[in-house]
């Protein structure tokens, strides 16, 4: 090319070598002035910088709505109709209590139904016999009003149910408290979208993309309490039943742009 365009304008050739080294020079200069931030990328490559991805996380307590309690009946007796039976008389005196204390019929639900029998294992022998069988029914319990925990405790312990476990702290209505976390999740990733720019001396523009990750509201439970004698009926009075706040955790992961 060098050649060709000596012999066209009849230039010499050190004056082309010296219009050649300008030209690329001006190319290198406006090449720099309009190039993007850029990495060193696998295998020495230089990839240029547009965007940042980020996650943030969020947490809020908030005190439960709603707290539920699994309430057991268990009969034994020699066959397993004979179990079953004793089991449902027992479990209709447990409810019947329950509603009387004004618990609504939809709140009382159901959980499981087994009968099974009774094995006694010989370590001496080495054999296994039945020793009757025993019949099981438990019933989930969902109470709204928590000043109430305590009084269905004391109940269904008085009208025959020989194991409760709870109470279990939920949030039914969760609407705001996820609101106020996924807030705080997204003001956690701009934060640190915003230091990582200003460190690389760029700015943060629009949002690219928006993921939420995840929304997890665990909820607690308080304990178990078993047996029905008169001193586990005592112990149930006595003890509060306090609500423990649940924690309500966001995270999400943005995506901005970077500009200059």
């Amino acid at each position: 090319m060098q050649h060709y365009i000596g012999r066209k304008y009849g230039l010499p050739a050190w004056i082309l070598a010296i219009l050649l080294v300008a030209a690329v020079g001006v190319v290198a200069v406006g090449c720099a002035d309009d190039a993007e931030p850029a990495v060193t990328g696998a295998g020495g490559s230089v990839q240029p910088i547009d965007s940042i991805t980020v996650s943030g996380e969020g947490l809020v307590k908030a005190g439960p709505d709603e707290a539920t309690l699994t309430i057991i009946v268990e009969t034994d007796a020699p066959d397993a109709p004979q179990a079953l039976d004793a089991n449902s008389t027992q479990m209709t005196q447990v409810l019947e209590r329950l509603k009387a204390e004004g618990l609504a019929e939809e709140s009382l639900q159901t959980a499981n139904v087994a009968v099974y029998p009774n094995r006694r294992w010989d370590p001496q022998s080495g054999e296994e016999t039945i020793e009757g069988y025993r019949a099981q029914n438990s019933i989930r319990v969902t109470l709204t009003d928590l000043t109430k925990v305590g009084d269905v405790f004391t109940a269904a312990t008085e009208a025959g149910a020989n194991n409760i476990s709870g109470p279990e702290w939920r949030l039914a209505d969760d609407s705001a408290a996820v609101t106020e976390a996924l807030d705080k999740a997204f003001a956690s990733a701009r934060s640190k979208a915003e230091t990582l720019a200003k460190a690389a001396g760029l700015k943060l523009g629009a949002v690219l993309t928006m993921q939420e990750s995840s929304v997890a509201i665990p909820p607690i439970m308080y304990g178990t309490r078993t047996g029905g004698d008169a001193a586990s009926m005592e112990s149930l009075k006595s003890t509060p039943v306090n609500p423990m706040d649940l924690e309500v955790q966001a995270s999400v992961t943005l995506t901005f742009r970077l500009e200059k």
